[in-house]
């Protein structure tokens, strides 16, 4: 599973290997921020709404399938919280499909 941590502003702070292999059209790299990642209007649109959300409070998870990469991804976006304000999300992006595989999940 690729996980990725971006604080309260959407900087990236931290990916774990299987993100940092993931295939992307944009650059997901530490130091750039997730609206940077979001080339099409409507996943940037998408996107600021969910931090938005976690910015008024929301403490449950965003859930969506992606398919961009041509592989149905499960994407899980964790709000985290310090002393009631929130200060970050961590992605976490978990295959449906395996590559060459009829099985799916």
């Amino acid at each position: 599973m690729g996980l990725t941590y971006a604080d309260a502003h959407g900087v990236i702070l931290y990916r774990n290997r299987a993100a940092a292999q993931h295939p992307s059209p944009q650059p997901r790299e530490i130091g750039i921020n997730i609206r940077d990642c979001h080339a099409q209007p409507e996943s940037l649109k998408k996107s600021d709404e969910i931090y938005a959300d976690f910015n008024r409070g929301r403490k449950t998870p965003h859930h969506y399938v992606s398919a961009r990469t041509g592989i149905k991804e499960l994407v899980t976006l964790v709000p985290i919280f310090k002393d009631e304000r929130f200060s970050g999300c961590l992605s976490v992006v978990h295959p449906l499909e395996l590559k060459g595989s009829t099985r799916t999940f």
